[in-house]
């Protein structure tokens, strides 16, 4: 498993400054998966140091006061660029105090921490130029990635403790997340409260009590996938979508082994689509709409009449209702539509195969999300068979008659083969090895 390490060492400076800055000066070292992101150029004397000075109060103070959204609020939807107050949060650059720090983006998927890095431009005019950053994402369990920034915040705290500086920001803050983490209360009105998008105490009451009336009633595993989406909006919206007609139906599916959490999402994804099609007898053929229905327990005449009731919606649902599921799809273009209650289907399947669990289908890329989208096109167009059709021929014609064959779009066909290597990809949509958007110079 990849690991995420911050090493201080620390120096006698002398700077002026407060106390708790002066007393935790440090040559800081970070390493993420064996790549050493401090590494930098002086640019003053010249040297290259695999270390940085700076003090360690602000990065552990930052990582403190942004502790609840940093862990556990997700990247914006696809296509939608972050606030300032959300990049505050997860941007590493906003420790400031007058220091240079590297381009370093944190966002939880709910499973992983994911964490993204650049080195330094050549001509940026600052007095440390970092020389390091990751060629793609890398995913460090949340766990872990929590348990290194206790373990910084602790060695910052025990250092003040040496120089007789107890009384700090950073302490009384600290204690204060330790007390809030150990109540399960408290732990789950903080994890809340950072997926609507506001820091502590700032949700205006109204919008927390709104998320805690529908955290009662569809359950927080739902709600989790739901609060980034209208945190910022209106939870109303999602009171709109429940009161659709819907499609209604009851899933039957063939008993599945449970799903093991040891593996990426998109792998555990395709190993599930995999099975399915074995239980189904059907490992290479194409998936057609009755039986993709039948699965679900919907008829294919309803399915393909029915249209959404607003063209925008943001989420698809499925709520339970009297031992069924009511299926609210967004997507009325037949593809998109087919796409979107697989996807439905693999979240079925994801959530233990119970007609009590409410399902979401949305744009974020939680790690719910991403098993979805990845057993979706693997279940519907299946590598393998993908590969035999196209017989090595790549070109925008065969891909076209691929997709008419296996009814899904092209963009479907596009990703899985990028996704698989066949063809090339400046970046792999399963690790989204690019930065999820442009960071500042």
């Amino acid at each position: 498993m990849p690991l995420f390490k911050l090493t201080p060492h620390w120096e006698a400076v002398d700077v002026l400054d407060a106390p708790e800055i002066i007393h935790t000066m440090t040559n800081l070292g970070l390493k993420v998966d064996n790549t050493n992101l401090l590494q930098n150029e002086d640019i003053w004397s010249k040297t290259i140091k695999d270390s940085v000075l700076v003090s360690a109060y602000p990065l552990a103070m930052w990582f403190a006061s942004s502790w609840w959204r940093l862990n556990f609020e997700p990247l914006p939807a696809s296509g939608k660029f972050p606030s300032i107050d959300w990049r505050m949060a997860h941007e590493m650059g906003a420790a400031n105090h007058g220091y240079v720090w590297p381009k370093i983006l944190f966002a939880s998927d709910s499973e992983m921490m994911q964490i993204w890095a650049s080195p330094s431009k050549a001509d940026l005019q600052q007095s440390v130029r970092y020389l390091n950053g990751l060629d793609k994402l890398i995913s460090v369990k949340s766990s872990d990635f929590q348990q290194s920034l206790e373990d910084f915040i602790s060695s910052v705290l025990a250092r003040l403790d040496t120089q007789d500086c107890q009384s700090t920001d950073l302490r009384h803050l600290w204690e204060l997340i330790k007390e809030e983490r150990s109540e399960p209360d408290s732990f789950n009105y903080r994890r809340l409260e950072a997926k609507l998008g506001y820091d502590p105490d700032e949700c205006p009451d109204s919008v927390m009590d709104k998320a805690l009336e529908l955290n009662q009633k569809m359950g927080n595993d739902a709600l989790s996938e739901l609060a980034p989406i209208y945190g910022q909006t209106s939870l109303n919206a999602i009171d709109e979508i429940i009161a659709n007609e819907g499609l209604i139906g009851k899933p039957s599916i063939p008993n599945l082994h449970k799903i093991q959490s040891t593996e990426a999402p998109w792998k555990r994804a395709v190993d599930t689509a995999h099975e399915l099609r074995k239980e189904l007898s059907n490992n290479a053929g194409v998936i057609e709409n009755k039986q993709l229905y039948d699965l679900l327990g919907l008829l294919e005449s309803t399915v393909e009449s029915w249209t959404p009731s607003s063209k925008r919606n943001n989420v698809a649902l499925a709520i339970p209702e009297n031992k069924q599921i009511k299926f609210v799809p967004r997507k009325s273009h037949p593809l998109a539509k087919r796409f979107e209650l697989a996807r439905l289907l693999g979240d079925y399947v994801l959530m233990g195969g119970s007609e009590e669990k409410w399902l979401t289908s949305t744009d974020l890329s939680t790690s719910r999300q991403k098993f979805q989208r990845a057993f979706a096109a693997e279940f519907l167009c299946p590598i393998e068979p993908l590969k035999d059709f196209l017989q090595n021929d790549y070109s925008e014609s065969a891909i076209e008659d691929a997709a008419e064959h296996f009814d899904v779009s092209q963009t479907t066909v596009n990703s899985l083969l990028k996704n698989n290597g066949v063809i090339y990809s400046d970046f792999d949509n399963y690790s989204e090895s690019r930065f999820p958007y442009k960071l500042a110079a």
